[in-house]
């Protein structure tokens, strides 16, 4: 759905297409896709969700504009709780091993040189694969580089070298900027 002004969602309850209460809007993230202006947001789980659909975690789900079917006094999605938990409890092919999703949430990220990047925030998926994964860059990546604060940037499943307790990439910084440059229009 299109969504203009994202920050009247954040406080919101949120249900799932049943009508089940899944949680509240808490934040969000402009998309990095500049010919539709979408929004990642990061939906806290409430007590009951949590523990049934999202491995007892206590950090944000992050849902696209594209999941959201309405919205006024509160958000409706156009998926159900189970679609949602199914997706959000696979395990994350990273490097040479996987990682449940969850735990990747808000793991920082950094080159393959150890430089920081940002921080893991989220995915797309479609057809139930992953398609990108989404990385908040640092504040002074951002200004360094003049491209958009408070946004989502794409990464290619293929960058994620290493998990432990951080997120290690297979590229350097430069590369990156490079590939947000030429492949997003990111100047």
């Amino acid at each position: 759905m299109r969504i203009d002004n994202p920050q009247q969602l954040v406080g919101k309850e949120v249900y799932d297409s049943n009508g089940n209460t899944v949680g509240t809007v808490d934040k969000y993230w402009k998309s990095w896709n500049t010919e539709y202006p979408g929004y990642f947001f990061g939906i806290r789980p409430n007590e009951n969700s949590r523990d049934t659909w999202f491995r007892g975690t206590q950090k944000l789900y992050p849902v696209s504009s594209d999941y959201i079917k309405e919205w006024s006094d509160q958000v409706t999605l156009n998926k159900t709780t189970e679609q949602l938990g199914k997706f959000w409890n696979r395990a994350v092919p990273m490097g040479n091993t996987t990682w449940p999703t969850d735990e990747l949430m808000d793991k920082p990220i950094y080159d393959k040189n150890h430089s920081r990047v940002g921080t893991f925030y989220g995915w797309v998926e479609n057809d139930g694969t992953y398609k990108h994964y989404c990385c908040f860059i640092d504040p002074y990546l951002a200004e360094a580089w003049n491209f958009p604060a408070n946004t989502m940037f794409p990464m290619p499943t293929n960058y994620f070298s290493d998990v432990k307790d951080t997120i290690t990439l297979d590229k350097t910084i430069d590369e990156l900027h490079q590939y947000w440059q030429n492949e997003w229009n990111f100047k």
